[in-house]
């Protein structure tokens, strides 16, 4: 109770900072900054009430909200960046989102995971359902990029209706396993075991409100100041769109996977950041897609003008992760030691 009245008291701080130089005192770094780390615990708050108020609407419905919206912080950022026509630092955080939770959250998890455990191992169904899921988003999601040269520009954006579609129709094919295959029962028995405590229903309700708006505004703050940010500390945009915007949302998250890894439940920690980078497939890039439509600002889901090369290296890093259906800790080492050069690389780029 302690720990949650420090973060209600940093988050106001960090909200009030934010605005105030925003309209009393002029700071691009205050304002960025200050907003970032607003955005940061707002995603928290938005995880918990979500968790929380899954408890109230009955397991089917449970589930999918607990799926859609867990990526609420992300959609959030996202869509005022599509309204900011700010398309390719939208593309940038769809693939800088999968790239982070592949290495950064399970190599993490992989890492303190196996320095308690050991050698962790996980169900032979679990690990082959999420290298299915990796597969088959990883390349619907990358075909318009794969045939930018064959497709003009303007059919470009069809594809991309075309593909968002069949990407939602994924999303659903594999909620509607999860209630009926076995691949899924490890998953749904440690998401259970994992619960501490609850709030009430009208608790949730204000509490997922209140903070879905305050990320909206401060979502705004942060991507008004992204040009000038980069410019101030001589930084790509590309950096702030593949490593910062996908933390701002996901963070929150990704520490409930971690915790899982530590306390031995891998079915559920895999669940969370594998299945994270899947739903950003399924889920988060439909939905810019959608964005687009809504502010008359297209986003078309072709990311030729991005490093997405690195995406392969992040899915043969996963594919080398789960082939033998057990962790251990060098597989974390690799995958944080390449998450690292990515982000060296990024901070070189221009």
């Amino acid at each position: 109770m302690k720990f949650g009245r420090i973060l209600i008291l940093l988050l106001f701080v960090a909200m009030a900072l934010a605005l105030g130089s925003k309209y009393f005192y002029p700071s691009t770094l205050i304002i960025f900054f200050s907003s970032a780390t607003a955005l940061i615990l707002l995603s928290r708050f938005l995880g918990n009430a979500t968790e929380h108020l899954s408890h109230y609407v009955g397991e089917r419905f449970a589930g999918l909200l607990n799926v859609t919206l867990s990526n609420l912080a992300e959609l959030i950022i996202i869509f005022v960046a599509v309204r900011s026509s700010q398309i390719q630092l939208v593309q940038a955080g769809i693939v800088g989102s999968i790239i982070g939770n592949i290495l950064l959250v399970m190599g993490t998890s992989v890492l303190l995971g196996c320095k308690k455990h050991h050698t962790m191992k996980f169900n032979e169904d679990t690990g082959t359902l999420f290298i299915n899921q990796l597969f088959l988003v990883g390349t619907i999601l990358f075909l318009p990029t794969l045939f930018n040269n064959y497709i003009p520009q303007e059919r470009q954006l069809n594809l991309s209706y075309v593909l968002s579609f069949i990407l939602v129709g994924v999303y659903v094919y594999y909620y509607t396993l999860s209630f009926t295959d076995k691949r899924f029962c490890p998953v749904t028995e440690q998401a259970k075991m994992s619960l501490d405590g609850r709030w009430t229903k009208s608790f949730s309700s204000v509490v997922l409100i209140l903070t879905a708006i305050g990320a909206f505004v401060m979502s705004e703050l942060m991507i008004g100041e992204v040009d000038r940010i980069a410019h101030t500390l001589d930084i790509s945009k590309m950096l702030i769109g593949f490593i910062i915007m996908p933390l701002l949302g996901n963070i929150a998250e990704n520490m409930v996977a971690i915790f899982a890894a530590r306390k031995g439940l891998v079915e559920l920690s895999l669940s969370i950041s594998v299945g994270s980078a899947s739903q950003v497939g399924m889920i988060v890039a439909p939905c810019a897609v959608l964005f687009g439509v809504i502010t008359g600002h297209p986003v078309i889901l072709d990311f030729a003008g991005l490093p997405w090369g690195i995406l392969i290296l992040s899915l043969f890093g996963a594919f080398l992760t789960l082939r033998d259906n057990r962790w251990n800790i060098n597989e974390g080492v690799t995958l944080l030691a390449l998450y690292l050069s990515v982000v060296v690389a990024f901070i070189f780029a221009r």
